[in-house]
């Protein structure tokens, strides 16, 4: 059943001492090893645990449940890929070639370890109705977020209409997303090695038609 208690939705976060920010890091990232060796559904408290090297009492000090943890990560790995998203752009000097890029930088950042633990909790939320509930305030703060990013990296790149790059580049997540999971099934399938390819070119071609900058 969905809880819609606001109050399980935004927990109250308490301060943490030195020790236990990095013991709760040393749980995130167990948790993504975990999920990324054996999918969301195998992810269990005793995994993390084994994972981790750690004793029960220290990671259900840190989440008292799977659901905390799964919340927990589901932010940690958002956030991680959407950082990790800026921080290439930002190392490319060339407005229009930072915009160009950006499929590329896509889907480096969601074959990450964060970006496919990721993809696999967001799988999990269409049929946890509980994970839903408490991801989608999250979800939606970076949704904004990467909404903006996209507009100031449309308009640096020329394009005409700044605002389309939202769109189009949610099209460029999703498309991402599929292809790294059919890429999982085996990185040497040509048909989908092509896909991503084209997929990096069909996103540059659409820059090129539509940027005033490449048409300078």
């Amino acid at each position: 059943m969905q809880n819609s208690d606001p109050a399980y939705i935004k927990r109250p976060t308490r301060r943490l001492t030195d020790k236990g920010a990095a013991t709760r890091e040393r749980i995130l990232a167990a948790t993504v090893e975990r999920i990324v060796e054996s999918g969301f559904a195998a992810m269990t408290i005793e995994s993390v645990m084994a994972k981790a090297g750690l004793s029960r009492g220290s990671v259900l000090h840190q989440f008292p449940t799977r659901l905390d943890l799964a919340i927990a990560t589901a932010q940690r790995t958002m956030r991680a890929v959407m950082d990790a998203a800026r921080e290439r752009a930002n190392a490319i000097d060339d407005p229009f070639e930072r915009l160009a890029g950006y499929a590329q930088i896509v889907w480096d950042t969601h074959s990450t370890p964060e970006g496919l633990a990721l993809t696999d909790i967001l799988n999990a939320a269409r049929w946890d109705t509980e994970l839903l509930a408490a991801i989608q305030p999250v979800a939606a703060q970076v949704e904004a977020e990467i909404a903006e990013e996209l507009r100031a990296l449309a308009t640096a790149g020329g394009l005409a209409e700044p605002e389309a790059m939202v769109a189009h580049g949610w099209l460029l997540v999703s498309s991402a997303r599929g292809l790294i999971i059919e890429h999982r099934l085996g990185s040497n399938r040509h048909v989908i090695n092509a896909a991503i390819e084209e997929m990096k070119l069909s996103h540059r071609r659409y820059c090129e038609v539509h940027s005033k900058i490449s048409q300078t």
